[in-house]
C-alpha cells in the first residue's frame, strides 16, 4: 500500500488518514486511482463521478478517507485529486464531505447511508447523499460538488 509520505493511516474509531506534516491550503494531498465501472459492478468504497459511473476502490489507503460535515479537504473531480481546503496541521485527520460526490447512498446496490459522528456543530446527522440535503445544505457545499451533482442541482433549482 503506497501511502504518500505526507499522510499515515491510524486506527482511532476505525481507520483514518492523518497528516504527518503540515499540508498547505490548496495543496494536492493525493491522486485517486482505480477503474471506472457502473454501480452494479463496483463496491461501497467507490467514488461516484457521474450518473452511473464510479471510480472503483483499489483497496488502498484512500479507502480510509472519512467523511466530515466540516471537512478539511475536497475532491477535485476533474483531476481526481484530494485537495486541502485549508491548512491541515500535523496529526489532524483528513476528511471530505461525502455529499459532494455521492448523489444517493440509499439507492445504491448496497445501502451505504450511515449515521454521522463527525462532531461538527453543523453535523447533518445521517449521510444519505446529495439528493437528501435541503436546498440550504446544498448551497453551502455547491462550490465543491462534482460536475454530475452540479447538473442535478441545476435541474432541481
Amino acid at each position: 500500500m503506497n501511502v504518500p509520505d505526507s499522510i499515515e493511516i491510524k486506527k482511532i474509531n476505525g481507520n483514518g488518514l492523518f497528516a504527518k506534516e503540515l499540508i498547505k491550503k490548496g495543496s494536492n494531498v493525493f491522486h485517486f486511482d482505480g477503474k471506472i465501472d457502473d454501480d452494479a459492478h463496483t463496491n461501497p468504497e467507490s467514488l461516484q463521478i457521474d450518473k452511473d459511473k464510479f471510480l472503483e476502490s483499489t483497496a488502498k489507503f484512500d479507502d480510509f478517507l472519512n467523511h466530515s460535515c466540516e471537512p478539511n479537504c475536497y475532491i477535485d473531480s476533474q483531476n481526481l485529486n484530494l485537495v486541502a481546503l485549508r491548512e491541515i496541521q500535523i496529526g489532524e485527520e483528513l476528511s471530505f464531505n461525502y455529499n459532494t460526490a455521492e448523489y444517493d447512498l440509499i439507492n445504491m446496490v448496497e445501502n451505504c447511508s450511515f449515521k454521522c459522528t463527525c462532531g461538527s456543530k453543523n453535523c447533518i446527522g445521517e449521510v444519505k447523499g446529495f439528493r437528501y440535503l435541503s436546498l440550504e445544505q446544498k448551497k453551502k457545499i455547491q462550490k465543491f460538488i462534482s460536475p454530475f451533482l452540479r447538473k442535478k442541482f441545476e435541474q432541481e433549482s
